[in-house]
């Protein structure tokens, strides 16, 4: 199969991998925090009264499902192909960093967690390809970086 091929595969997988992982934490986080009757998701001061009463962990629980699903999700297609490649780096982060925007546009969280969010995501991407980076000392510096 050709590489090509086989990083698309990757990074495919890399993206379902990244969304079931953040679907399961935030998931967790809700059995974690029940937070009584779930509000009328249509009128926004509900939604707003909703997201003030739950408490920092379920907050916290949240960054740490999307940060996870950037990691995981580029690990994932780093090692079904056994190779970085900036092409998982970038779609991977991106794809998450957009789907978080959307999140806290459309979902009124503090404002600690959106900048957090949205700062970190990219910075946690790089740092993610730089680490897998250092895990493949056999491969030169072009064929890892493509």
């Amino acid at each position: 199969m050709p590489l090509a091929l086989k990083k698309i595969l990757a990074l495919l997988a890399g993206l379902m991998v990244s969304i079931g992982t953040i679907a399961l934490l935030e998931q967790f986080s809700h059995w974690l925090y029940p937070v009584g009757s779930q509000p009328d998701w249509q009128d926004p001061s509900a939604v707003a009264a909703y997201m003030q009463s739950l408490p920092v962990g379920a907050y916290l629980l949240v960054l740490l499902a999307w940060f996870s699903g950037v990691v995981v999700g580029i690990a994932a297609a780093t090692l079904l192909v056994k190779r970085v490649s900036r092409l998982f780096v970038v779609v991977i982060t991106a794809m998450v960093w957009l789907a978080t925007l959307a999140n806290v546009y459309l979902i009124p969280h503090p404002l600690w967690v959106s900048v957090t969010a949205l700062v970190c995501l990219p910075l946690l991407g790089l740092l993610c390809g730089h680490l897998l980076n250092r895990c493949y000392p056999h491969h030169t510096e072009t064929e890892i970086i493509d």
